[in-house]
């Protein structure tokens, strides 16, 4: 039975499964990191295609019945506390092919977009579509922190929508397949700590202006944001990237 606190929804439905294998161009030559197989719908069909397949799966029922191959390695654990850098190593050409566990998909794609990063290619992964709809979302009301965050480190496109009659049982919501294919180099050049504080700050007050929403970390927020060529009375989700980047350099520039 799938486990609620878990966010179990199985995918079964296999036009889905052909089209996100296909998305991925998987291939002999390819490793691939699955996380959360749940009932293998999608991983029996990745190693059949694959060079390799990692099955990270938390549940330990579901890890003891996924199916045996010689391209299936199943490491039982969770994604979040598994030594990624020895789990991938020596290898830099993975890809992830997976649907994420959607109550926890933004602590996977931190992890998998700075601890990971350096050794994977692309990730092709099912989230919620309002999830989908954030991390693309640029200078509209989806933005947030995620959009930004995503953004920065990767080129990220949604590619099609999944009805909730795909998975047993069926979520609430609808769902999305997003690629995202890790930049080398940051797109925008900013000190990224202070690029991402000034984001946090910004977005922690989502309904205020700039100016106001920014008092508590610059010490003029008017003066640097009209530095960075930004109206203060702007509100945050209005932003995009390339913006607060601007914002984070004049921020430096004046101290």
């Amino acid at each position: 039975m799938p486990r609620r606190r878990l966010g179990q929804h199985f995918l079964k439905d296999r036009s889905v499964i052909a089209r996100i294998l296909a998305e991925a161009g998987i291939g002999p030559q390819d490793r691939i990191l699955e996380i959360g197989p749940g009932r293998g719908a999608l991983t029996l069909d990745l190693a059949r295609t694959a060079q390799q397949v990692l099955a990270v799966e938390l549940d330990r029922d579901l890890a003891e019945r996924l199916p045996d191959h010689p391209h299936l390695k199943v490491v039982q654990g969770d994604i979040l506390q598994v030594d990624l850098e020895s789990l991938l190593a020596p290898h830099e050409d993975w890809k992830v092919v997976a649907n994420l566990p959607y109550y926890i998909t933004t602590p996977i794609l931190d992890r998998l977009l700075t601890e990971g990063k350096p050794r994977i290619l692309g990730m092709w992964v099912m989230v919620q579509k309002e999830v989908a709809e954030r991390m693309c979302a640029r200078g509209t009301r989806e933005s947030g922190s995620l959009s930004h965050f995503v953004q920065y480190h990767a080129e990220v496109r949604t590619l099609f929508r999944v009805r909730p009659g795909s998975f047993q049982p069926p979520p609430e919501v609808d769902s999305a397949v997003v690629r995202l294919l890790p930049h080398r180099v940051p797109p925008v050049e900013a000190p990224s700590d202070l690029l991402f504080r000034l984001i946090r700050t910004a977005f922690g007050g989502r309904r205020k202006t700039l100016r106001r929403s920014l008092a508590g970390v610059l010490s003029d927020p008017v003066a640097v944001l009209e530095a960075a060529g930004i109206d203060p009375t702007r509100r945050p989700e209005t932003l995009v990237l390339e913006e607060f980047a601007a914002l984070a350099r004049a921020a430096l520039a004046q101290g």
